[in-house]
C-alpha cells in the first residue's frame, strides 16, 4: 500500500508554529485545543497516523475551498 502524503503537518497555536507530533502530545493532555491552519487561520484538528497509510496530519474542522491545505480543494 502506498503512503498518502498529508496536506499539512504544521499548525499555529497561540501565535507559534507547531509540528504534528507536538500537537498530538498536547491533544493527549488537553481535551480542547485551538489549533489553527497556518495558511488560512481557520480551526484544524490533529490526526494520528491512520491504518490506511495516511500519515499524521492536520485537517480543517470545516472544509475551506479557498485554502490549499483543506481537503475541500
Amino acid at each position: 500500500m502506498e503512503d498518502v502524503v498529508p496536506k499539512s503537518t504544521t499548525c499555529i497555536l497561540n501565535g507559534r508554529e507547531l509540528d504534528i507530533q507536538a500537537a498530538l502530545e498536547i491533544r493527549e493532555r488537553k481535551s480542547s485545543v485551538d489549533f489553527r491552519c497556518h495558511e488560512c487561520g481557520e480551526r484544524v484538528r490533529a490526526h494520528k497516523k491512520g491504518t490506511t497509510g495516511q500519515e499524521a496530519h492536520f485537517e480543517h474542522l470545516s472544509a475551506n475551498p479557498r485554502c490549499s491545505l483543506s481537503s475541500a480543494r
